[in-house]
């Protein structure tokens, strides 16, 4: 059964993997062995607000900046759901990326603000209003052939919600089965909520006369993910069940920052949850004040 989906990530995978029956109950609580909860975190992977470049790295007060994550499809076996609803075996479609606006101010005494945040304008069939935000503390700690090593620790937070129809969409809509999912005629609207906070530390160091910064570190974040299905059948049947979990994934990072003509630069990075994904990142950053 095909679905849509936008760039909403996290949204799309838990509609096209959580189609529910129209007795679903009011509430699930999957373990962390599930797939429900294994798909919460692959798909938190990409919103998970990391560092854009390296350490240190920020010279002027005033940052603009923006990435693109690159997100592969996950595994079939993944996306065979079994725990919160009834087991069905599910291939939907996902959006390749994941963009995100980032601003960073940088204040004396090492101190780097973060914050990013993506409006309520609906995207495709779906809408997102995101919140991200980190303070970070750098100081460098030794040089070497004329360069110094640079060590930041970082504490970083997101909230928000993503909605749109997704376990329903308006191509999965059925009016033949009462008993089989999505039986009506209306989408259904259904929220998630990327709940999360986490801590990461990383080195970095320049080389190329300063135009080339490469940086790697790890961290930890504690997710929350609530994901609430709102679908009317067409019997009338209201189905309202959140699926929750908490879990605790670490992560690792390692990437380069290339300046550029002026003050802008390039950056990259690879970003890696183990045992959930593997994602790419690109983006641009430069000074506007």
């Amino acid at each position: 059964m095909r679905r849509r989906d936008g760039w909403t990530l996290a949204v799309a995978v838990l509609g096209g993997a959580l189609l529910v029956p129209e007795g679903a109950v009011a509430q699930c609580r999957p373990p962390e062995s599930s797939n429900e909860a294994k798909l919460l975190a692959y798909y938190a992977a990409p919103i998970v607000f990391a560092p854009q470049g390296a350490p240190g790295a920020v010279t002027r007060r005033i940052t603009l900046g923006g990435e693109l994550t690159y997100i592969p499809e996950p595994d079939p076996a993944l996306q065979r759901t079994g725990v919160c609803f009834t087991p069905k075996q599910e291939s939907t479609q996902l959006s390749p990326v994941f963009p995100r606006p980032r601003l960073e101010l940088a204040l004396p005494l090492g101190v780097l603000v973060e914050a990013s945040y993506l409006p309520p304008v609906k995207v495709a069939s779906a809408e997102a209003n995101l919140f991200s935000g980190a303070v970070s503390l750098s100081r460098a700690l030794v040089e070497t052939h004329g360069a110094p090593i640079v060590a930041a620790a970082r504490v970083h937070v997101t909230h928000g919600w993503v909605r749109g129809a997704i376990t329903c969409a308006k191509k999965a809509l059925q009016t033949q089965d009462s008993a089989a999912p999505c039986y009506g005629s209306a989408p259904s609207r259904d929220t998630f909520h990327p709940n999360m906070w986490g801590i990461d530390g990383s080195l970095g160091r320049a080389f190329a006369s300063g135009r080339l910064n490469l940086f790697a570190g790890g961290g930890a974040t504690w997710l929350a993910p609530r994901f609430r299905v709102g679908f009317t059948s067409g019997t009338g049947l209201v189905d309202n069940t959140l699926v929750a979990v908490d879990l605790r994934r670490a992560a690792w990072f390692t990437g380069a920052t290339w300046r550029l003509l002026g003050t802008w630069s390039a950056t990259g990075q690879v970003y890696g949850v183990p045992g959930d994904v593997t994602l790419g990142r690109i983006g641009v950053m430069g000074p506007i004040r």
